[in-house]
C-alpha cells in the first residue's frame, strides 16, 4: 500500500510548476468523496498551513473544492471569484492568508468521471504580483495531461491497494489513512500534523491496526503489508 509514486508525481508536478512561474508556495493534496483533503504534499511550505486550513478555514475559502464540485472549471483565481478589496475585509483573508503571507492563489482542480479527485494549489507572496494572463493559459494546457497521468496511472495503483488491505483486515478509512503514511516512514507526530489528528488519536489509530493485522510492532506491520501487496 505504499503510494510513494503518487506522491512522487505530486512533488515532481509541483517542481514542474515552479520552474514555468513564480510562486511562493504551492500543495498538491488529493479530495475524498467526502470532499476532506488527503494526501497532501507540500513545496516551500510547512505541513501546518494544511492542518490550519482544514481545521479552521476550509469553509471560509471561496476556492473550497466543494464550490466547484458541479463546474467544469480547471484553473480558478481567488481573485475571479471575489473582488480584492472585499476579499481584505474576511475573515479568511485576515486570519489566514495573511499569517501564513501569501496574497494571490491559483486552483488547478483534476477530475475523473465528473467528481473532484486532486487539487493543486499555487500561492503567491504580495511581492510576486497576481496571476497573469499566459500564465493561467499555460496551467490550462498542462491541466489535462496532469490529470490523465494522476487518473491512469497513480490513483488506480492507491485505489486497488487501500481496496486490498481494507477487504482482508477490515481497516477503517481513517486506519488506512494512517496506515498509508506509517508506510512512507512518517512518525507518529508527522502523521498527526498530515491527518490533522492529535498525537493520541493517532496512537489509538495504530493501536486497532496492530490488533486487527496481528502484529504488535510497526517492523511486523510493514512487512505483513508489503509481502501482502506483493501477491
Amino acid at each position: 500500500m505504499t503510494d510513494n509514486a503518487l506522491h512522487g508525481f505530486q512533488q515532481q508536478s509541483l517542481t514542474l510548476i515552479d520552474t514555468l512561474l513564480p510562486l511562493s508556495g504551492a500543495i498538491f493534496f488529493l479530495i475524498e468523496p467526502d470532499m476532506q483533503h488527503r494526501g497532501a504534499v507540500f513545496y516551500n511550505l510547512s505541513p501546518s498551513i494544511e492542518q490550519d486550513y482544514t481545521r479552521h478555514f476550509s469553509q471560509l475559502d471561496p476556492l473550497n473544492p466543494a464550490r466547484f464540485s458541479d463546474k467544469a472549471l480547471t484553473v480558478v483565481t481567488l481573485d475571479s471569484q471575489m473582488q480584492p478589496h472585499l476579499l481584505k475585509q474576511t475573515r479568511y483573508y485576515q486570519q489566514f492568508m495573511q499569517p501564513h503571507n501569501h496574497r494571490y492563489v491559483a486552483d488547478m482542480f483534476f477530475r475523473q468521471q465528473g467528481e473532484i479527485t486532486a487539487v493543486l494549489s499555487i500561492l503567491r507572496q504580495q511581492t510576486l504580483g497576481p496571476f497573469l494572463a499566459d500564465e493561467l493559459q499555460l496551467l490550462q494546457q498542462l491541466q489535462p495531461f496532469m490529470e490523465y497521468s494522476l487518473n491512469t496511472i497513480y490513483l488506480p495503483v492507491r485505489q486497488q491497494q487501500r481496496a486490498c488491505i481494507r477487504a482482508d483486515y477490515q481497516l477503517t478509512e481513517r486506519e488506512l489513512d494512517v496506515l498509508e503514511r506509517l508506510l512512507s516512514g512518517s512518525s507518529n507526530k508527522a502523521i498527526a500534523n498530515e491527518l490533522g489528528l492529535s498525537l493520541a488519536t493517532v496512537k489509538t489509530h495504530l493501536h486497532h491496526i496492530f490488533s486487527k493485522t496481528g502484529v504488535s510492532r510497526r517492523t511486523e506491520l510493514v512487512s505483513l503489508i508489503m509481502r501482502r501487496l506483493s501477491i
